[in-house]
């Protein structure tokens, strides 16, 4: 008897010992929920009640309260038009051909959580820089070493679960989380019975972890298993919603372990940008001071030539050139640093790399954004414009320039959508299809080019751009790439409404490169 006694003081024993090691995150255990199922300390993206008019009455909520693993959890579940359809208008629905069942389908409206602690939806729908680094990260007491917590899961079609923790200073620079190359972040096998996970988190050196963020979100088969490396992450994880009928149950959210630090010499650091992205200078030009002692670096210059050796005293001209030598010392085994001088380039640089597990290499400015690449050439000098009042002007010809690069569009994947970037006296115009109602706007087809310039600008009297390049760098495969503090400028721009995409104009670069602290303007 005092054998069993010993057995069961043991089994209750344990699991208090476990939660001592957690620290905790608001609401990680999801017990506390508002009246219309979200989750208090958390943003879903719940689209209220109803959708669309309250005379539809579907509810297109994807973010429920659930029995949980010890009380309450969380069920994210996809929500799509395609089951609005079939519930409220069936007779609709028994038209639709098999072709756009499908498509509906796979526009779920894929289900999300973040850590909030303030007016995030309001912040949000305001596209408020704050939101981020203040409304979504809550005060952590010590740097943790893992994201710990429990999941159960039934995932349709490749369907996976991305989780992404983000461990913060004191003044809202980064100061560590999931490292390049972890696939614990990504949950990806169904099961029907609470299994737990660990994400392990690394500390960059020298950080002190003040504050931390959680976001959940559901992706489907082209998120990959080793998702890239910060805020690449999130822009990837936005094209791939998951589809209809997937759904996670999440629950006993906590940090746990003690805080790994990354040491100041360890090789992971080298694909991670310290000074762009969320950091303490974002004017920070990454240089460290051991570029003439460094052989693998290699310079580009406004002056230089693809004859030299690439050395800082020998700078090539083009960044074609120094991606080549630089994938040549990559198969040697060599990390490798392109840095571009100061100037304005404009070239074009495309690279198909197939290979993987090669060691970082880095693309950055010697100064941040002092380094320009320029997609666009002045329009053809035989084009006119006839001004209809009202500062709208329609051009002779809608091919403004013989090398102006074509419209793109690609319904299957919206995010590719592009038209030829637009300058005015050297500014870039918004794209819009009403030029009419927007000042600093202009429509652009291969039948017809409308502009509507800023201040009553007179067309014939400015210098008018349009894009001829497609981009300064294309980039497939190739793995642990860093591009920092360069500018882009005259390339293709994003056809969608601003604010919809986050458009790199300049850059055509897969999930294994990460941007940071770039512009494009």
């Amino acid at each position: 008897m005092k054998r069993l006694f010993y057995i069961l003081a043991f089994l209750f024993i344990v699991p208090a010992i476990a939660q001592t090691d957690c620290i905790e995150i608001p609401n990680g255990n999801f017990q506390e929920w508002s009246a219309n199922d979200d989750p208090v300390n958390w943003l879903t993206t719940n689209m209220g009640d109803t959708y669309g008019t309250p005379n539809v009455g579907f509810d297109m909520r994807n973010v429920f309260k659930t029995p949980g693993k010890f009380g309450f959890g969380v069920r994210i579940k996809n929500a799509s038009v395609l089951e609005m359809l079939k519930k409220e208008k069936p007779e609709e629905f028994a038209k639709l051909p098999p072709s756009i069942k499908e498509q509906l389908r796979k526009s779920s409206f894929s289900g999300s959580l973040f850590t909030c602690q303030g007016d995030c939806e309001g912040a949000t729908l305001a596209e408020n820089e704050i939101f981020m680094r203040e409304n979504m990260s809550f005060p952590v007491a010590k740097a943790p070493g893992a994201l710990c917590g429990y999941y159960k899961a039934n995932l349709k079609e490749g369907d996976k679960l991305w989780i992404w923790p983000i461990l913060f200073t004191d003044n809202k620079a980064f100061a560590g989380g999931v490292m390049p190359g972890e696939t614990a972040s990504v949950i990806s096998k169904s099961t029907g019975d609470w299994t737990p996970f660990r994400i392990p988190l690394r500390i960059l050196p020298g950080r002190k972890v003040a504050k931390a963020t959680v976001q959940l979100q559901m992706v489907n088969s082209g998120f990959p298993v080793t998702p890239p490396y910060g805020m690449s992450a999130m822009e990837l994880a936005q094209k791939y919603p998951s589809t209809d009928g997937s759904e996670i149950f999440i629950d006993e959210l906590c940090f746990c372990g003690e805080a790994d630090y990354i040491a100041e010499d360890d090789p992971i650091l080298d694909g991670i940008d310290l000074g762009g992205g969320v950091s303490e200078n974002p004017n920070d030009d990454g240089n460290d001071g051991n570029d003439d002692d460094n052989s693998e670096n290699i310079w580009v210059a406004t002056q230089g030539n693809d004859a030299n050796s690439g050395a800082k005293t020998a700078p090539f001209a083009t960044l074609q050139k120094a991606l080549d030598v630089a994938h040549g010392k990559r198969k040697s085994g060599k990390k490798a640093t392109i840095i571009i001088r100061d100037g304005t380039y404009n070239q074009s640089a495309t690279v198909q790399w197939g290979a993987s597990g090669l060691p970082p290499l880095t693309i950055k400015a010697e100064h941040a954004h002092q380094a320009i690449f320029v997609g666009s050439e002045k329009i053809s000098n035989h084009i006119t414009w006839q001004h209809f009042g009202q500062d709208i002007y329609k051009a002779s010809e809608a091919k403004l320039h013989p090398n102006m690069i074509a419209a793109v569009t690609d319904y299957s994947n919206p995010y590719q959508n592009s038209v030829p970037a637009l300058l005015v006296n050297g500014e870039v115009l918004a794209y819009t299809q009403a030029v009419q109602q927007t000042d600093g706007s202009y429509f652009i087809s291969p039948q017809l080019t409308m502009v509507h310039p800023k201040n009553g600008v007179v067309l014939g009297n400015a210098s008018v751009e349009v894009s001829v390049l497609p981009h300064a760098l294309k980039m497939e495969g190739g793995s642990s790439v860093l591009v920092t503090g360069l500018r882009f400028k005259g390339y293709p721009i994003s056809s969608l409404p601003a604010g919809t995409v986050e458009f790199k104009s300049g850059l055509d670069v897969g999930g294994n490169v990460n941007v940071s602290n770039c512009l494009y303007k």
